[in-house]
């Protein structure tokens, strides 16, 4: 049996029975491993300045983060405030600052969005409103017609006549219904339907607003996560009506 030895070649044998000789291992610099690679980090939101009252008739600003707290006062459709804090209490709060004063109002997504929007306002006798996405923009298509585009393609469009009965159709002539549900439009409940079209979406609503106000509106994108931006639309839609009152 061989006898390792002390000094360089004991260390020579030993380097090749573990067949490590010639590998850069023992004596003599050794390489300078390379730094590791910065993981790559996701994009964080953007956190929330500001929001803007959607609810039709406005929303309550209270005292505190709670439903039984004292309203202060009441934020209309469209008003823009920037926001102080959170809070997930009672089913979550924005606290917000009004010009003389800072209150809560509710974090809903049916009633409040952290999203921007423009209002839009009628004139005449058949006055209506409604929020569209600060991107979108509006056009007058005909008589009592009004169109609102996205810059992705999708198109809501809404027109006024005294009557359901005086109103277009809602989709082409041979069109196939694909889907018929239900939506409340500013407390009137009526039928919201899709049709089957190649590609995209299609869809409508038809309702009798008050005496002599009718509403079709319809929308037509391509794609069919649109649907959410209709929704959306039809829950900030607003006519006259004898009485209203804020929420929550």
């Amino acid at each position: 049996m061989t006898r390792l030895g002390s000094g360089a070649g004991a260390l020579a044998v030993a380097l090749a029975l573990l067949g490590l000789e010639g590998c850069g291992v023992g004596s003599g610099p050794r390489p300078t491993p390379s730094p590791p690679s910065p993981s790559a980090k996701a994009t964080p939101s953007p956190v929330p300045t500001a929001v803007t009252v959607l609810a039709p008739d406005g929303v309550n600003f209270r005292s505190q983060p709670s439903t039984t707290a004292s309203v202060i006062g009441v934020v209309a459709q469209g008003v823009t405030l920037p926001i102080v804090s959170e809070s997930s209490a009672d089913g979550g709060w924005w606290q917000v600052r009004g010009s003389s004063a800072t209150g809560w109002v509710t974090s809903n997504p049916e009633y409040i969005s952290t999203a921007s929007f423009q209002t839009y306002q009628s004139g005449g006798t058949a006055a209506w409103s409604a929020l569209y996405p600060a991107s979108w923009a509006f056009a007058q298509s005909g008589s009592g017609t009004l169109v609102f585009t996205s810059p992705g393609g999708e198109a809501i469009t809404v027109t006024a006549a005294p009557s359901t009965a005086q109103l277009p159709a809602g989709a082409p002539s041979g069109t196939n219904q694909l889907s018929v549900g239900s939506v409340d439009v500013y407390g009137v409940t009526t039928a919201l339907v899709t049709y089957s079209v190649t590609t995209g979406y299609l869809a409508a609503v038809a309702l009798q607003a008050t005496s002599g106000l009718a509403f079709l509106i319809t929308d037509k994108a391509p794609s069919g996560s649109a649907a959410k931006d209709f929704n959306l639309f039809l829950d900030t839609f607003k006519f006259p009506l004898p009485t209203a009152s804020p929420t929550p």
